[in-house]
């Protein structure tokens, strides 16, 4: 089963911020290319800070990899995860 980096992400910020995780945590996504194999590009903010970018073939993928990035960045994933 794949990991679900997004689910870790939440659950971290929820631990570390004692709060909602949306009040941190804001994406911005967009798309290119055909609408048959389109690439999905994400960015992950932490306070309005960008910490992690993703692509995919679907919003939720480069969402996935985008918070992957994240979390190796805070130090909660190694790079080899």
């Amino acid at each position: 089963m794949p990991a679900d980096h997004r689910q870790t992400l939440n659950n971290y910020l929820q631990r570390t911020h004692r709060g909602d995780p949306r009040r941190y945590l804001t994406w911005e996504t967009s798309r290119e290319g055909s609408d048959h194999r389109p690439t999905w590009h994400a960015i992950a903010y932490l306070q309005g800070v960008e910490w992690g970018r993703g692509n995919g073939l679907s919003r939720g993928l480069a969402m996935e990899a985008a918070a992957k990035i994240v979390l190796i960045a805070l130090g909660v994933l190694s790079q080899e995860t």
